[in-house]
């Protein structure tokens, strides 16, 4: 019997160049920007400037945490104000999403309104918003007269209102992303779904609730997930507002401050150390949260396919 002839094929090597040239950027960036990077941020935790090993950093972060004043406690309790809005406001922008998709009246001009601000410069938006609530604006004097006030507050700079205002700014700038995700994700609903609960006689709260909710819940899970994991990166416009001044300091803007105070002497300053380790705390106790709210968001809701 007659052995098969087998045939060599040639190899594309043009083809195989264009492939390697293709991703050869992507992976050098990831070594680098990723891979180097956050191991040189995991061994700097753990050592001194001079390279040797300690566990000061982590006794200084406890310490400081021990202290009522300090800015990093502050910094800490902002975040997790910051977060817990996030999570509060989160069920009405799906519900907002929900009823433009269902065409209410003035869904469009709601859609723009909603969406434009994110798509100007950010610095811009902090500088409209600065105007709006300055003592010469609209926001300022409302306040004025709903606290019966002798004077016009200056809503950025008075730490009795400076955080709040900041979080009414996050509110304001929350929705134009949701809006882009759940209109595509609505808009996968097959119509048919939706035309048998109305034959059904459902209204609209039994709809959103029995039939869209569990349909799009992969979405709602990954977005539910994606905020745990961002759990100690929630700040809003800190920086471009306030500056972290008044009361109003989060992580982020915290973090961004050490390092720009201490750019010219990174060579002989424990600073950059020292938020490695800040950072090796806050990234251990969010991997704990987000697995945790992934275990119970997954359990939630069956998957349904359609």
């Amino acid at each position: 019997m007659e052995k098969p002839i087998k045939i060599k094929k040639k190899k594309n090597w043009m083809e195989i160049s264009f492939i390697l040239f293709c991703v050869a950027l992507p992976v050098l960036n990831w070594l680098v920007f990723y891979v180097y990077t956050n191991l040189s941020s995991f061994l700097m935790a753990f050592t001194k400037v001079d390279g040797t090993l300690t566990l000061e950093h982590f006794t200084r972060l406890f310490q400081e945490f021990q202290i009522a004043s300090s800015d990093i406690r502050t910094a800490l309790k902002n975040t997790l104000l910051t977060f817990g809005l996030l999570v509060l406001s989160y069920p009405f922008k799906v519900l907002v999403s929900f009823f433009i998709y269902k065409k209410v009246p003035f869904a469009g001009i709601y859609r723009i309104l909603f969406f434009l601000p994110s798509i100007i410069f950010g610095v811009a938006i902090a500088m409209i918003f600065n105007r709006m609530v300055s003592p010469n604006g609209f926001i300022a004097e409302t306040v004025q007269n709903l606290l019966h006030l002798d004077y016009v507050p200056e809503l950025l700079s008075d730490s009795r209102f400076a955080n709040a205002t900041v979080l009414l700014h996050m509110l304001w700038l929350g929705f134009p992303g949701d809006l882009i995700i759940w209109g595509g994700t609505f808009a996968r609903i097959p119509g048919e779904m939706l035309e048998a609960g109305r034959i059904d006689g459902v209204n609209w709260w039994t709809e959103f609730t029995k039939i869209v909710v569990p349909m799009v819940w992969p979405t709602v899970s990954l977005q539910i997930v994606m905020m745990a994991c961002g759990v100690f990166g929630a700040s809003g416009a800190v920086f471009l507002l306030t500056r972290g001044e008044y009361g109003t300091m989060t992580l982020s803007c915290w973090t961004y401050l050490q390092v720009l105070n201490v750019a010219g002497t990174a060579e002989t300053s424990n600073a950059f150390h020292y938020l490695s380790a800040v950072g090796f705390v806050m990234t251990v106790i969010a991997i704990i949260i987000s697995l945790s709210v992934r275990k119970v968001a997954d359990s939630y809701f069956e998957e349904v396919e359609f």
